[in-house]
């Protein structure tokens, strides 16, 4: 039908709003299966037991850090994470990096990345993302926070790292 929103007007949808809190964790996994290891990645970092939603780069205003998730277990978690994985000899790191800005009215700015190299340089790589991002929207930056893991991966079974910022 011409015209017709696929959403009805009764359907809720998020807003910034009702995202005010966050928290960075990172963790590692391994296992002789992929997606299991994945999961085991998952639960080292404290966010297996939800919905795991992708989401991009912004921090909604106002958003406050938490130690850890306390929304209920399956619920939807909206999350930036970088992962990786491999089952090769191999160093594996990810790290999770946000702007946060000066004034509580402007959005913050989350970046992550993931390499075969050492978590330092994960690090370094999402700080200067961050700046970067931040710097192109004019925001000042009052702190910039970063969360990272390093794993070493051997043959023969899959090895995870992920590092993520969830909110609710």
């Amino acid at each position: 039908m011409e015209g017709t929103n696929c959403v009805s007007p009764q359907e809720k949808t998020l807003s910034r709003n009702e995202m005010t809190n966050y928290t960075m964790t990172s963790g590692a996994g391994i296992d002789k299966h992929k997606l299991v290891s994945f999961d085991k990645a998952l639960l080292s970092s404290r966010i297996a037991n939800y919905n795991i939603v992708k989401v991009s780069s912004i921090l909604p205003p106002g958003c406050n850090p938490q130690e850890e998730v306390s929304a209920a277990p399956g619920s939807v978690l909206f999350t930036a994470y970088a992962a990786i994985s491999s089952c090769n000899e191999e160093l594996l790191s990810a790290a999770i990096g946000v702007g946060i800005p000066t004034s509580a009215e402007d959005v913050g700015v989350i970046m992550e990345y993931s390499c075969r190299e050492g978590k330092a340089t994960a690090e370094e790589t999402v700080r200067e993302m961050v700046k970067a991002s931040m710097d192109l929207r004019n925001i000042d930056i009052q702190e910039i926070k970063v969360v990272s893991a390093e794993a070493k991966a051997t043959c023969g079974e899959f090895t995870t790292v992920i590092a993520a910022l969830a909110m609710w």
